[in-house]
């Protein structure tokens, strides 16, 4: 695919590649990290609003950034256009020049709340949150998904309605609500979309190697791409869609992100934070079956390291 900075209201990103934001995963750590390859602009994990709002310690925790706060984009989600624009405008969000909203996410507990995915049925009420948000000042951008359920295609009508109520750019997962993380993505959905308007469009969706990225990119037209569980499996994805050589090999980035977990988190929870990821770092390896169990058992970050050392 074309690599090339992009335009986002009135911020340049490095280039068109970007991290997904998902929840439990794309933590400070894990973004710095994606960051350092090559990833032109990551997001955080979903934050609530009014979780910021009312003051909540974990939302406001979710959007440390550190240094990468120019690469990093804000991620929010709520159903209530005053707690977003108040979102948006509060100290919290202060530092992020570009502020996306989660109208996308499937997961029951946001659906059940009118949030994330459930406002691709109240397009009245998603406009009405876009345009008070982008009141804000801030660089609006949309995350959304073709529907619902198998057969809906509401891209086209909602990347229009963004558009005009100020949004800088929309990202579109190529499924419906229905399918979570699985199936093919609607391609073609995606790019009646970009067809559509003017402002960048960003595909998202099964894109796991280069291969997945230059087929997104053909059979869509879209501006750029965003990469999820794609780049949790193979962590040096983004190195492989620049066409790029790194030195740094899986031990060096598996001990790299376990100090940073580490530095900001402290040892217990950085501990049992770190073993979700094993799982993603050895699938498909072989010969890794005891390092890996011993891994998701280990309770101190000094015992990870050592496993990581010495047996990796």
């Amino acid at each position: 695919m074309q690599v090339h900075a992009l335009t986002v209201g009135n911020t340049q990103v490095e280039n068109n590649i970007f991290l997904a934001p998902m929840a439990g995963y794309t933590d400070y750590a894990y973004r710095k990290l994606q960051i350092s390859l090559g990833v032109g602009l990551a997001f955080t994990e979903l934050v609530s609003a009014k979780g910021l709002m009312y003051g909540g310690e974990n939302s406001a925790e979710l959007l440390f950034s550190g240094q990468d706060i120019n690469k990093t984009s804000a991620q929010i989600f709520g159903a209530d256009a005053y707690f977003m624009r108040s979102a948006c405008e509060s100290e919290y969000l202060q530092p992020f020049s570009i502020v996306d909203i989660n109208m996308g996410c499937p997961v029951p507990k946001v659906f059940k709340n009118g949030e994330g995915s459930a406002l691709l049925t109240d397009i009245k009420k998603a406009e009405n949150i876009i345009k008070e948000c982008v009141k804000s000042g801030k660089n609006i951008t949309v995350k959304i998904r073709t529907g619902q359920k198998r057969g809906d295609d509401i891209a086209t009508e909602f990347a229009k309605m963004a558009e005009n109520s100020g949004a800088s750019l929309i990202t579109i997962h190529g499924r419906v609500r229905e399918d979570y993380y699985s199936g093919e993505p609607d391609y073609n959905a995606i790019e009646r979309a970009k067809n559509a308007v003017k402002i960048p469009v960003i595909a998202n969706g099964g894109i796991f190697n280069k291969q997945d990225a230059e087929n997104m990119i053909n059979r869509t037209g879209a501006d750029g791409i965003m990469i999820a569980r794609g780049a949790i499996a193979n962590p040096f994805l983004i190195v492989d869609l620049l066409d790029k050589e790194t030195s740094v090999t899986l031990k060096e980035y598996m001990l790299n992100h376990i100090t940073l977990m580490a530095e900001r988190y402290g040892d217990r929870r950085a501990s049992l934070e770190f073993r979700k990821f094993t799982s993603y770092y050895f699938k498909g390896k072989v010969g890794v079956k005891e390092l890996k169990t011993a891994l998701q058992t280990a309770e101190s970050v000094g015992q990870i390291k050592f496993l990581i050392s010495n047996y990796l």
